[in-house]
Parts: structure tokens; sequence; C-alpha cells
């Protein structure tokens, strides 16, 4: 091993004085400054809103997840407009009254019209009539008059509890002698 070490020292020597053979100085300067400047240039990572903002697409799971969350609310969307729509259908075959008060039913044709009435503000229809405004008017007004009398009696039965127990005690022997009959 010394002799591979002896033999190594002698060649650096060798080298360190032998110096290199040139033609000229200003030959070697510009060969050292041409290969300088084609050197590939390194990328400096500059900061970047928009790598800042959109660098997560660049990574596939990430990717991946938020096309199946999206694809999930899509779904949830989409159901989710059908119920309102089945919703509204529903809401569209509801009859409605437009009135604080409904009328009573009453089985005739009369009833009908005067129902009709009430719910469209009053207004009397323009085909011809054998009721005449005037009476529309007096008819209304008396079963406006005869539905507050009969939300006052019912407030009076409500609030007498002695008054409540006879009248459904009286209601329940009528229905008792109908059904019997």
């Amino acid at each position: 091993m010394k002799a591979n070490e002896e033999k190594y020292r002698k060649v650096m020597e060798v080298l360190k004085k032998s110096e290199p053979v040139t033609a000229s100085h200003d030959e070697i300067e510009g060969e050292v400054i041409n290969r300088i400047n084609y050197l590939p240039e390194e990328h400096k990572e500059t900061f970047s809103i928009f790598s800042f903002l959109f660098g997560w697409t660049e990574i596939g799971w990430v990717r991946r997840s938020l096309v199946t969350a999206s694809l999930f609310l899509v779904v949830i969307f989409v159901y989710q407009q059908s119920v309102i729509v089945k919703q509204l259908n529903w809401l569209s075959t509801q009859i409605v009254v437009n009135s604080e008060r409904p009328v009573r039913t009453i089985s005739s044709d009369f009833s009908g019209k005067l129902r009709f009435l009430r719910i469209s503000g009053s207004r009397v229809p323009q085909q011809g009539s054998p009721v005449s405004e005037k009476q529309l008017d007096m008819l209304m007004d008396a079963l406006d008059k005869l539905q507050a009398d009969y939300d006052n009696l019912s407030k009076i039965i409500e609030e007498n509890p002695e008054l409540k127990e006879m009248i459904e005690k009286k209601l329940n022997e009528k229905n008792y002698i109908k059904v019997k009959l």
C-alpha cells in the first residue's frame, strides 16, 4: 500500500508542477465565459397568486375527491328540487280560502255561489242572477253577524265549564236519539 501511495504522490507533484499547454490566455478565458453563458439556467420559484390559489389542482387525489364531492352536491340539489316541485304540485291542488272565517258548508247550489262570492271579495259575476247585489250584501252581513255571534257563544261556553258540560251532555243525548232511530 505504501507503494501505491508513493506513486500517487509523485503523480500529483508532476501534475501540480506542469502547467497546461495554452496557445493564448484570451482563448481560454473566452471559452470559460461561453460555457458559463450556455449553462442551463436554474428556474427559481417565484411567488404567484395563481399557483397559491390553484396549486391544489396539481394533486391528483385532491382533484378526484373534489369532483366526487361536487357530483354528490349536484345529486342532492336535484333531489331537493324534485321534492320542492312535488310539494308545489300538491299545494296547487289544495283549495285556498281567502277569508278569516270560512263559510259553513250547505248542500244547496246557492251556498256554492255564496262561497264563491265571499272568496272573490263579494264581486257579483256578470252573468244574470235572480238575486240582486243588495240582497247579496244583506245576506253577507247577516252571515258575518251570525258567525260573530257563534264565535262569541263559543267563547262563553269555553269559559264556563258548567255550561260546557251541560251542552255536551245535551248534544250527546241528541246524538244518541239520532243513532237510535
